[in-house]
C-alpha cells in the first residue's frame, strides 16, 4: 500500500461504509433498496403469442412443428423497437398459429422440454442523466438496456443451425441493429438443444 492509497482513504470512506452496509444487509433488504430506485416502466416486456417452430435438420416436404411462444406483432411500450426488429429477423423461421392452420400436412408434436435455438437482441442506449448507485449512492450515467429473446428454427426443410445464423447475420435489419447506438447493441445466438 502506497501513500497515494492512504491519501484516498478519507475520500472513499463514506462509499466504503455504504458498501459494507450493503454486504451486511439481508436479501430482502437488498430487494427493497433495488425496488426503491428501479423504474418498472423502463423494463422491456415483449408481448407473446402462441406459434410453432420447426427444429433444425428435419428434412422433407412434411416438416415437424413444436409449439412455442413467439413475439407478437406490432409491439408497443418499452423495448418495442427491439422486439419488432427481432420479429422481423425471425419471421421466416417461426410460424404463427394462423399460418400453421394454412399449412398442408404439418406434423405437430407437443414436446414440453425441447430447447429451441434462441436469438437475443440487446439495445444499449447510453445514459444522459446521472442516477445514484443502490450500493454506494454515487451518481453515474447508467445506460438503458432493452433485451428481447425469441426462439427460432429452420426456415426450409433440412436447414442447419449454422446456415440459419449466417442467413440472419446477412440481413439488412441485422446489420442496421448492430450498428445502432454507436455500435453498442449486442446480439447473442443460443444453439438448439
Amino acid at each position: 500500500m502506497g501513500f497515494r492509497d492512504l491519501n484516498r482513504y478519507p475520500l472513499q470512506k463514506a462509499r466504503y461504509d455504504k458498501y459494507q452496509a450493503w454486504l451486511n444487509s439481508t436479501p430482502q433488504e437488498r430487494q427493497q433498496k433495488f425496488a426503491a430506485i428501479t423504474d418498472e416502466t423502463k423494463r422491456a416486456r415483449a408481448e407473446r403469442e402462441d406459434g410453432y417452430i420447426s427444429p433444425f435438420g428435419t428434412a422433407g416436404t412434411t416438416k415437424i412443428y413444436l409449439p412455442a411462444q413467439l413475439i407478437k406483432a406490432e409491439q408497443t411500450g418499452q423495448g418495442s423497437g427491439v422486439a419488432n426488429v427481432l420479429r422481423t429477423l425471425l419471421a421466416s423461421r417461426t410460424t404463427t398459429a394462423t399460418e400453421f392452420g394454412t399449412l398442408t400436412t404439418p406434423v405437430k408434436i407437443d414436446a414440453k422440454k425441447f430447447k429451441f435455438a434462441k436469438l437475443t437482441l440487446t439495445a444499449v442506449v447510453p445514459g444522459t442523466t446521472k442516477k445514484p448507485s443502490r450500493i454506494t449512492g454515487v451518481e453515474y450515467k447508467k445506460s438503458d438496456v432493452d433485451s428481447v429473446t425469441c426462439p427460432f428454427g429452420q426456415g426450409t426443410g433440412g436447414e442447419a443451425y449454422d446456415a440459419a445464423v449466417l442467413a440472419i447475420e446477412e440481413t439488412s435489419e441485422y446489420v442496421t441493429f448492430i450498428q445502432g447506438n454507436n455500435s453498442k447493441n449486442r446480439v447473442k445466438f443460443t444453439p438448439e438443444g
